[in-house]
């Protein structure tokens, strides 16, 4: 296998070891990256702390995605389109694969309906400071991959802006823009009827005007009609030469542009361009509970024939978006097979500077760059989700800006050589993983910013709770009357105090009965995970890694709620676990005493205090202060009554950790004797990380 180091190119990707993070725990491996990657040298490539304000409602934005002249790029091929491209293709397929426009075209005559409700709520997770989606469980986004893969345009060729080249290319781009001229209509533009009537079976420029037609629905869409585009006619007399253009690019910067807009840039109506129906397709691929039932391609049309003219499962805007899929594409579907980059075994290749090279397209799609579109340019961070291309995820390094790239400096960034460039290829099964580091720094980002992203993705509105203050100042009002002396509103202040002291020792000791019941449900989740556990899980539950002490409990996947109680090695299993619940229900005990302490003592003193006071006022005040010592007198039998449950509670539980332990015991036995009788070999297990 080629060292990386070997090459006088900057790899994209990186070889080392690194603590990393599986559903087996922590596990000190040697794995790859994509590079930049955070280093003491290179800052942190941070979420922004602050979401973008939200100009429309959510209805506002589904009423405008819901228009029909809103989604240019969900235009339906039309029966005249379909038979056209049929009879260029027997014509031109040679060129179309050439010039790498024939996934394309074939993938233009199948339709996506537009699912305004899927659109809208994943368009919510986007940010546009990184151009990726934030997930609660990490990041993705619609990469070049996406575009290549589902779409079929190349990410390889010249620049979209390119002239033409010859004498005899100007000469045809004349003709066809005299033609647009004479077509034009009185409000200036060009519909498809017209054009496709001009140049349908007539003439030797109807190659051209077919890409000009094709580039003007299907490619780069104007927003409100279905007109043809005068300044697509140079491109379109390019590729009908065969040449290839990297039209993949410019498609992805206009989708970035348009999420942009949707997630909250907007002002006013939206100017959506783009074909933002990848998005959409995007989703089903990767989320399977939000899909469609897919369709079987037929033979020899693109991957996304399985989509067409599929209805969405879920109309509902709030959606959630769980289990999703890194690598859709590196499985075969009937009739479908991955491309060729997607290979078997890993290995590290030299990327050629040929057009041809298999693996040129895949270095382009990993390699952090900038995007032109249509007069604007578009960052591009695959570094940020290494996991859809099958590496592992570290903390995305900072890509440094001098300025804002104009679209020839974008261009020359996005077209760097790749020739000798040192790749490390993943195997087309690999998932890859994230670092440790990662997931803790995930988690500390998301923290701040991840609730407010996530408002449209939640499927309940947690109840409203009344503060403390507003429920004491509504108990108060009970006991309020009027008073016509000082020393009236006097004995009110005592008696507002004792009420607010009760009211807080009640939820204090509700509190402490929450928390032993939620105590009692985890023990019992424990004790059924562990029914079916092998030898290792066992004993890595008993583990609690240098790792987990210095930065949490890192050794689960992200999202998952951190276990409140985990048993440590020793001799003596049942002790330690004997002693942690001893320790804890003796501190439930000692809370109730000193709660009972206190509401005892703050009656006696309060009721001594008014003795002074009572024998000057009415006899109402003192049924008064007597009714409120019998309340304490009950909530202090209440907490008496708890203490004595809670000492049951506790004999209990140490008998049920004495009978699990030794359960534990018993099946460590057994599972050992199985092991030694049918080849078990513990070295084959992951290293653990201590």
């Amino acid at each position: 296998m080629a060292n990386p180091s070997s090459s006088s190119s900057h790899p994209i990707t990186e070889e080392r070891e690194e603590v990393m993070v599986s559903e087996k725990g922590h596990t000190f491996i040697k794995t790859h990256f994509l590079k930049p990657i955070a280093t003491s040298s290179v800052a942190v490539a941070e979420l922004p702390r602050q979401r973008l304000s939200v100009s429309s409602s959510p209805s506002e934005l589904l009423k405008r995605l819901s228009s029909a002249k809103s989604l240019s790029g969900f235009w339906v091929a039309e029966r005249r389109f379909v038979s056209w491209v049929g009879k260029m293709e027997a014509l031109h397929e040679p060129t179309w694969r050439k010039a790498g426009i024939f996934e394309a075209i074939k993938a233009s005559t199948y339709n996506i309906t537009k699912n305004p409700s899927l659109l809208l709520s994943v368009s919510q997770k986007w940010c546009p400071e990184t151009n990726s989606f934030v997930f609660p469980w990490g990041e993705a986004t619609v990469t070049l991959e996406d575009v290549m893969v589902l779409l079929g345009f190349s990410v390889l060729g010249s620049p979209v802006s390119d002239s033409v080249h010859s004498s005899e290319m100007e000469d045809v781009v004349e003709k066809l823009e005299k033609a647009w001229e004479e077509k034009k209509a009185g409000h200036g533009m060009v519909r498809e009827e017209p054009w496709t009537s001009r140049f349908f079976g007539r003439g030797d420029l109807e190659h051209e005007a077919f890409l000009v037609l094709w580039l003007s629905l299907y490619v780069f869409p104007e927003r409100t009609r279905r007109s043809i585009s005068k300044c697509l006619v140079p491109i379109a007399v390019r590729l009908a030469r065969g040449e290839r253009i990297a039209l993949a690019p410019a498609v992805l910067a206009g989708i970035y542009k348009d999420l942009g807009q949707i997630s909250g840039r907007c002002d006013g109506k939206l100017n959506l361009k783009s074909l933002l129906k990848l998005v959409q397709v995007w989703t089903w691929e990767r989320f399977k509970d939000l899909r469609p039932k897919p369709r079987d391609i037929p033979k020899g049309e693109p991957r996304i024939a399985q989509w067409d003219s599929l209805q969405q499962r879920h109309k509902n805007v709030r959606l959630r978006f769980d289990d999703f899929e890194w690598r859709p594409y590196t499985k075969p579907l009937k009739n479908w097979n991955p491309l060729r980059f997607y290979i078997e075994e890993a290995k590290w290749v030299t990327v050629g500077k040929s057009l041809g090279d298999e693996f040129a397209p895949f270095a382009r799609c990993v390699r952090v760059s900038q995007l032109v579109g249509d007069g604007f340019v578009e960052s591009y961070y695959p570094n940020r989700v290494a996991m859809q291309f099958g590496l592992a995820q570290d903390l995305p390094g900072l890509v440094t800006r001098h300025g804002d790239f104009t679209e020839k400096e974008a261009w020359d960034d996005y077209n760097k050589s790749l020739d000798g460039l040192k790749l490390y290829m993943p195997s087309r099964l690999a998932s890859g993983s994230v670092t440790a580091r990662y997931r803790d720094w995930w988690v500390k980002e998301t923290t701040e910013t991840l609730n407010a992203r996530n408002r449209f993705d939640d499927d309940a509105v947690s109840p409203k709770v009344l503060p403390l203050s507003q429920v004491v100042q509504n108990l108060e009002k009970s006991f309020t009357a009027t008073r016509s002396s000082m020393r009236r509103l006097a004995n009110k202040d005592k008696i507002g105090e004792l009420v607010k002291s009760l009211v807080s020792s009640r939820w204090k000791m509700k509190g402490a009965q929450e928390h032993d019941e939620e105590e009692e449900e985890e023990e019992e989740e424990e004790e059924e995970e562990e029914d079916n556990m092998t030898i290792a899980q066992i004993r890595s539950r008993r583990k609690y890694s240098d790792a987990d002490k210095a930065g949490g409990d890192v050794s689960e996947p992200l999202g998952k709620r951190r276990r409140k109680f985990q048993v440590m090695d020793s001799d003596d299993d049942s002790g330690s676990c004997q002693k942690l619940a001893s320790v804890k229900i003796e501190a439930k005990n000692e809370e109730y005493d000193e709660t009972a302490s206190n509401i005892q003592h703050k009656t006696r003193q309060i009721c001594d205090d008014d003795e002074v006071d009572v024998n000057g006022d009415t006899p109402g005040k003192e049924s008064m202060i007597v009714d409120e010592a019998k309340k304490a007198e009950c909530w202090l039998h209440e907490a008496r009554e708890k203490k004595r449950c809670n000492e049951k509670r506790r004999e209990d539980i140490l008998e049920k950790l004495k009978l699990r332990n030794l359960s534990i015991k018993e099946k460590e036995l057994k599972l050992e004797a199985h092991s030694f009788g049918g080849g078990f070999h513990p070295t084959s297990d992951p290293v653990q990380c201590h």
